[in-house]
């Protein structure tokens, strides 16, 4: 048996067991096997831990036996999170890459219109472009790039800041 506060500190947030697995991506069982002081992962820890937007050694009372335990979680969760922040600046890079490619070609095909009517639709749909940026890319990312690192960073996945990398 093992003490812990994660009772605790999901009463402090006014979250039910239920809405806390939803969060952090386990079973409600699990939830209630932690709150018990049964034994858990560093994987389950981690995700419970961000789910609660804690570090996993809040979850503890002062308990020197947990140390170690909670020392590899966090390493483990430090690594997911910089691995995922390194591929999604990636993305971001591939992105913004792509879309400057295809803004220039738009630009070039400029010089082969001499139709004042196609030379305005052409710039409608230029300016129309950047300002179609920001929300196109916050759909690839939700719809597509997270859920692909969510599943290749599992400890990542509930974290608020899994996106962000701090300064």
């Amino acid at each position: 048996m093992v003490n812990n506060r994660i009772k605790q500190l999901r009463l402090s947030k006014n979250l039910s067991q239920e809405q806390l697995a939803e969060k952090s991506k386990v079973s409600v069982r699990t939830i209630q096997r932690l709150e018990a002081g049964n034994e858990a992962s560093i994987e389950t820890l981690n995700l419970v831990a961000g789910a609660l937007g804690v570090p996993v050694k809040e979850l503890f009372d002062d308990s020197t036996a947990q140390e170690n335990k909670i020392q590899n979680a966090e390493e483990k969760l430090h690594y997911q999170l910089q691995s995922r922040h390194d591929e999604f600046k990636t993305v971001q890079h591939l992105y913004s890459a792509a879309y400057i490619i295809v803004v220039l070609l738009w630009g070039v095909c400029f010089n082969f219109v001499h139709n004042d009517i196609w030379s305005a639709v052409m710039g409608v749909f230029w300016i129309g472009g950047w300002m179609l940026m920001a929300p196109l890319k916050k759909l690839i990312i939700l719809k597509c790039v997270d859920p692909k690192l969510d599943a290749k960073y599992p400890l990542t996945a509930s974290r608020i800041d899994k996106d962000r990398e701090d300064k």
